[in-house]
């Protein structure tokens, strides 16, 4: 009999859990979707962020996909963190040759192809670490960044 109590009691922790799960960030249900652009182009791979700006309750993010997303997160002021990298190309060549082929580079002053950032954004794009406004229910917040400096 004890054990019958105790496994439901398990069983309702569990489903608890579930439901805690399902229900993403928690609190009132906001679902935003856009579009994300880089320099006029769509952002291939990454992920966007919306962090709370008083910091209190959780950051919410996902994918970014052939230059859409979309997230569940919780009304209020966000901050929106955008990040994107680039694919890049790995030789297949052993250290030593590497090791070479960098010393012939650093001798003529070529760096380019040694150092390579991955980043496809940075984070001073303009657009990047912006702050909106979520309500509640389903909205559209479409993202249109420039390269720093760029006049908008």
């Amino acid at each position: 009999m004890c054990r019958v109590r105790d496994s439901r009691w398990v069983l309702s922790l569990l489903f608890a859990g579930f439901l805690s799960a399902v229900a993403g960030c928690g609190g009132s249900p906001a679902v935003v979707s856009g579009t994300v652009t880089y320099d006029g182009q769509p952002v291939g791979d990454g992920s966007i962020l919306f962090q709370p700006v008083d910091g209190k309750g959780a950051s919410c993010g996902g994918p970014i996909t052939g230059g859409r997303y979309q997230v569940e997160t919780t009304p209020g002021k966000k901050l929106v963190e955008i990040i994107a990298v680039k694919k890049i190309q790995y030789g297949r060549r052993s250290p030593e040759e590497e090791a070479r082929l960098f010393r012939e580079a650093a001798a003529r002053g070529d760096r380019s192809g040694i150092i390579e950032s991955a980043d496809a954004i940075p984070r001073n794009a303009q657009g990047n670490n912006v702050e909106v406004e979520i309500e509640p229910g389903n909205q559209t917040k479409d993202f249109d960044l420039k390269p720093p400096g760029s006049s908008p």
